[in-house]
């Protein structure tokens, strides 16, 4: 069915692609970073992440493939080993993304059930993984996303959560609540906006399938600068209001339900109405980026990139081992993560994903009307997103970061191992056909 999505729809999902679930997984791991500052942490974030979607979009201009970062590398480069370093982080990246989302449904879930073991196990991960297992089996029966269902999920959440944002201002507005913080500017902020990262995640999976869009160049270019634009406001105008109703001591126990406590201080009826939402919204979102996922998968196996068993369809929408692979180690990741090293661990890849982008831009400005300033921006702020956000988790959550950076070593180490496989197979081929 291509061509048959507009402006609208490309909205729709670039926002709920951003919002969907970060809202609920994330934002309380940046309140506990930033504290009344929080706003102002994701107003910094927005700018480096617009100067990203530039750049994509732009980049995007010049280019014949759907793919985004991994198919621009490779046709504007020619260098095959860094599309393939960015196509394994990005696959890293969603399935860090999708066990933060599962993280945070089990945690909402477990709050709303008021319950924290079922037979001596953690309620909270047998409810993230039972959620990550279902989605997995309706990936592989073909069902895994449907755009119309996404757009209206889309609406419905975005109005729950404008509910609470507007009711929250009005009513810390009239308990005299509310506060700006910025008495308490310092570095902090930039470093928690490193944090943010991995909320404005999402935007860019439209890419991946430009043909179901009209004139989808200019569509996808203007839905992607509108859904940010809008997910900002979100995020900025909500973390405003959970930082001036909740200290952040109550925050920083338990940051996964930040939103859930902020909206009981208000009502419970809404408390009520945004953990549904919460478990609708993140729901949602693992079921989506593991469809998107997999199908990058298939895209990667498609190059060499990734082993092509991960793109074996068999009779079944998506590549099964793909769904299977990518879903397992998700379960794996919310099961025996915490929700700070999942969130850092995604921040740090799309930090690195976004930042190369950036840097492609730059580089190949003259090919197109592509200004150097965004991109030089977006490079210049990804290099200190990642460089603070490492400090912050060395000097902060110690334990975090040695996780962090053990999960890097054995992704890449893997990676280097098969493509050194590669080459020691094609020595072995080459030396058989000269035989």
């Amino acid at each position: 069915m291509s061509n048959q999505f507009g402006l609208p729809t490309s909205v729709a999902l670039g926002v709920g692609g951003i919002v969907g679930g970060g809202i609920y997984a994330a934002i309380g791991i940046v309140v506990a970073a930033a504290g009344v500052l929080t706003w102002l942490s994701y107003t910094i974030a927005t700018i480096v992440v617009l100067c990203a979607a530039y750049s994509y979009t732009n980049i995007n201009q010049i280019t014949d493939s759907e793919g985004g970062s991994v198919s621009y590398i490779e046709e504007l480069t020619g260098w095959s080993t860094g599309a393939a370093v960015v196509g394994w982080t990005l696959v890293v990246g969603y399935i860090g993304t999708m066990a933060m989302y599962s993280y945070a449904f089990g945690a909402f879930a477990e709050m709303m059930i008021g319950a924290s073991y079922l037979g001596g196990f953690p309620m909270r991960r047998i409810l993230s993984v039972g959620m990550v297992a279902l989605f997995i089996g309706i990936n592989l029966l073909g069902a895994g996303s449907s755009t119309s269902i996404e757009r209206w999920l889309v609406f419905a959440q975005a109005g729950i959560i404008s509910v609470f944002a507007i009711w929250a201002v009005f009513f810390g507005f009239s308990n005299q609540s509310l506060t700006v913080g910025l008495s308490e500017f310092g570095i902090n902020a930039f470093i928690a906006a490193s944090v943010s990262f991995v909320s404005f995640e999402g935007w860019q999976l439209q890419l991946y399938s430009q043909s179901e869009f009209k004139n989808p160049k200019e569509t996808l270019k203007r839905g992607i600068y509108m859904s940010i634009g809008i997910a900002a406001f979100i995020y900025i105008l909500v973390g405003f209001v959970i930082t001036s109703l909740l200290p952040p001591a109550t925050v920083g126990a338990q940051p996964e339900a930040a939103l859930l406590f902020a909206s009981l201080e208000i009502n419970q009826y809404l408390a009520l109405a945004v953990g549904i939402s919460a478990l609708v919204s993140t729901a949602s979102a693992v079921n989506s980026t593991l469809f998107n996922s997999a199908i990058f998968a298939d895209n990667l196996a498609s190059e060499d990139i990734l082993p092509e068993e991960m793109g074996a369809h068999g009779d079944r929408t998506v590549p099964m081992y793909a769904v299977l692979i990518i879903g397992v180690l998700t379960a794996l990741f919310t099961s025996f993560g915490s929700l700070e090293a999942v969130v850092e661990f995604a921040s740090l890849m799309y930090i690195v994903v976004f930042g190369s982008v950036c840097a492609l831009a730059f580089l190949y400005r003259n090919e197109a009307d592509i200004s150097a300033i965004p991109p030089l921006v977006g490079v210049a702020g990804c290099a200190f997103f990642f460089c603070a956000l490492l400090w912050y988790l060395y000097t902060q959550l110690y334990s975090v970061f040695v996780l962090v950076v053990a999960i890097a070593v054995i992704v890449f180490a893997i990676e280097a191992l098969y493509f050194k496989r590669d080459a020691i197979g094609e020595g072995i081929k080459q030396v058989q056909e000269d035989i």
